[in-house]
């Protein structure tokens, strides 16, 4: 889902979607025939060219075919083939001896960027955690966690909202994208910041009033069904070393994902691009020695987050039907009244 952009089949289906032609495209055999055929022209040119050692022997290729689009689609690929061209240029001499691309200073900066914010709303204020913390006399212990859990949850999601409305690119989109987006990914983001916060020696997740979240914690606040996955997604994520970059690269590529009810899908998913070249350069330049696999493993972990996205909804919907009530702020960024 993450790598469309890479794929012959989507690529085919947008170049019909902006007008070109469906028998414009060549089939894969006469594709395979011309490439035979200009081998062998090549073979033949280059055998003549050492013959005759002129220049002037060597025949031109066949002019390749020309496909239609509209005025403006044009303009654009012209624009970004010139500045492709430039940037080129640019990276052939900074390529490392080893042949990976390095991180750009704009990535870097961008990096850098992430991270601050990342950390500026990495947890919420004292006082605000210090309310979560009073509990009521006649509060039984499963209210009392389910409680706990559910306030740092708002003021989490609060958080994640602040962090999205200031990740670059994010105040280009509409406001009804905005919505979306965010509404969308809360849940999702949310997990990867208690992977963040996951503590191995204890197989527990610290909370923003800095308890620890056990699976008996989350059994006794009724949302035992979601601890299981949660953790073990907590232990993938710490065995995989990510770090600080890694996490807020994650957080924003989440961010700006494709969602049903998006306006201008093509947008986010350029914006996504970016955050994903810029993981992938990162990676590539880790210092740390990790498997060639890592940055495969870290887009895996998307689509993970869709499932704990999806069963911390099927949660939210149980607590409905169990008259166990949700805050009201939970209930409308997560559409569980929808």
């Amino acid at each position: 889902m993450y790598m469309r952009r890479k794929c012959q089949e989507c690529r085919l289906k947008k170049c019909l979607n902006v007008g070109m032609r469906p028998e414009c495209v060549v089939p894969e055999n006469q594709c395979a025939v011309k490439r035979k055929e200009k081998k062998l022209q090549r073979d033949k040119d280059k055998s003549v060219s050492t013959t005759n050692g002129s220049p002037e022997a060597i025949k031109s290729e066949p002019e390749p075919i020309r496909v239609s689009f509209s005025s403006s689609i044009v303009s654009e690929l012209n624009q970004s083939q010139t500045t492709q061209s430039r940037e080129g240029t640019e990276l052939v001499s900074k390529l490392p001896v080893n042949g990976v691309k390095p991180v750009s200073p704009e990535q870097e900066e961008l990096i850098h960027r992430l991270v601050y914010f990342q950390n500026e709303y990495e947890h919420p204020s004292e006082e605000e955690v210090r309310k979560i913390n009073v509990a009521n006399d006649d509060e039984e212990q499963s209210d009392l966690r389910f409680r706990h859990i559910t306030e740092i949850t708002i003021l989490t999601v609060q958080l994640i909202v602040e962090f999205a409305k200031r990740l670059p690119g994010f105040d280009k989109l509409l406001r009804e994208d905005q919505i979306a987006l965010l509404k969308a990914c809360s849940s999702e983001v949310m997990m990867l910041r208690m992977a963040r916060r996951y503590d191995a020696q204890s197989d527990s997740i610290l909370f923003a009033n800095n308890q620890p979240y056990t699976r008996d914690s989350y059994n006794m606040a009724g949302m035992g069904d979601v601890v299981e996955d949660l953790l073990r997604f907590c232990r993938q994520m710490f065995h995989m070393k990510v770090d600080n970059a890694e996490y807020a690269l994650l957080t924003a590529i989440v961010i700006f994902s494709e969602r049903p009810s998006l306006i201008e899908g093509w947008k986010v998913e350029k914006i996504q691009e970016i955050y994903l070249e810029a993981l992938k350069s990162y990676v590539d330049n880790r210092p740390k020695p990790r498997p060639p696999t890592i940055f495969a493993k870290l887009l895996s972990v998307l689509t993970e987050l869709r499932t704990l996205g999806n069963q911390n909804s099927e949660m939210c919907i149980s607590f409905k039907l169990q008259n166990k009530k949700l805050p009201a702020f939970l209930a409308e960024i997560w559409d569980v009244n929808a």
